[in-house]
């Protein structure tokens, strides 16, 4: 017996992907287009098995947040590039949060690419994902 055909279909890998990446738009994230030395993404792959994270998204996310909390934007120093690394593109969607604070270290730097801004954050980081000592206020119990 053949199978009657139906109206649903199917959605492709390209459609699903824009759907998702849309509603992460719509909830305040914001896409990083950066390009980065192929070493760089190598190491981002390897945090993403080493710390068992989705994505590279999850593992760029990681890495800002740290820094965020860690490293002031007026802290940073601009360090040399290697000319003759080559370069490859991707494209993290990280929250507004994270994304403002690599546009200020951008501005400091009047107004440099990305990349370079996201290879300083990493180069503060390291390869330490772990989450960051944080001092915890004491609550004061009705002592007034």
């Amino acid at each position: 017996m053949a199978r009657p055909r139906t109206k649903t279909r199917r959605m492709t890998v390209k459609e699903l992907v824009r759907q998702q990446r849309g509603e992460l738009y719509a909830t305040g994230h914001q896409n990083l287009n950066m390009a980065l030395p192929s070493g760089l993404i190598d190491e981002i792959d390897t945090l993403k098995k080493r710390y068992r994270l989705r994505s590279r998204d999850a593992v760029v996310a990681r890495i800002i947040r740290k820094c965020m909390a860690t490293v002031s934007p007026d802290d940073f120093v601009q360090r040399a590039a290697d000319g003759d690394a080559t370069l490859r593109r991707i494209s993290p969607i990280v929250a507004n949060e994270l994304a403002d604070y690599v546009q200020q270290v951008q501005r400091r730097f009047r107004n440099m690419p990305y990349g370079p801004v996201f290879e300083m954050i990493f180069a503060e980081i390291g390869s330490d994902l772990s989450n960051p000592a944080v001092q915890l206020e004491l609550i004061q119990g009705g002592e007034q």
